[in-house]
């Protein structure tokens, strides 16, 4: 059954916006800028994972650190990035908007790195249906730009 599966996404997907509102109502308040907001947004997120962490598993220690290549570590440095350009780019188009394009260029390259099976994905040939979705998906953003310029926001 897939449904847990699909809802906890569904939840997950809800936090972004509601990360992005918080971390807006941050910077304003405190005039902070959008590296230092996610700095603050990263700090939080390091205690709450220790946290977690400890509660779950009872260390921070993986069973097996020196498994990982060099490059396996940097996933924190892209998360930043990703956190800094949502933050750069939702004031200029809106939240929704910024949260439509960054779903696309993630089902993008989530598709082109499953067709490849780049670092280590299991293999998910890219066939005309999923072809389709991506450009619903592309259809839905430029849809939503129109509307707010139609607007005139």
């Amino acid at each position: 059954m897939k449904l847990p599966y699909i809802m906890i996404s569904l939840i997950g997907g809800a936090i972004i916006p509601l990360q992005l509102a918080m971390v807006n109502a941050f910077r304003q308040s405190t005039h902070a800028s959008q590296i230092q907001a996610t700095f603050y947004l990263y700090l939080g997120g390091m205690v709450a994972s220790a946290l977690l962490a400890f509660l779950m598993s009872g260390t921070l220690r993986p069973p097996m650190p020196t498994q990982a290549s060099w490059w396996m570590w940097l996933f924190g440095l892209l998360g930043s990035f990703y956190i800094l350009f949502m933050f750069i780019a939702a004031p200029k188009i809106g939240s929704a908007n910024t949260l439509l394009w960054v779903f696309l260029g993630q089902m993008l390259f989530a598709t082109l790195f499953a067709h490849f099976g780049w670092l280590g994905l299991e293999v998910r040939r890219v066939d005309v249906i999923k072809l389709v979705g991506l450009t619903l998906i592309a259809i839905g953003g430029l849809v939503m730009i129109y509307a707010e310029n139609r607007q005139g926001i």
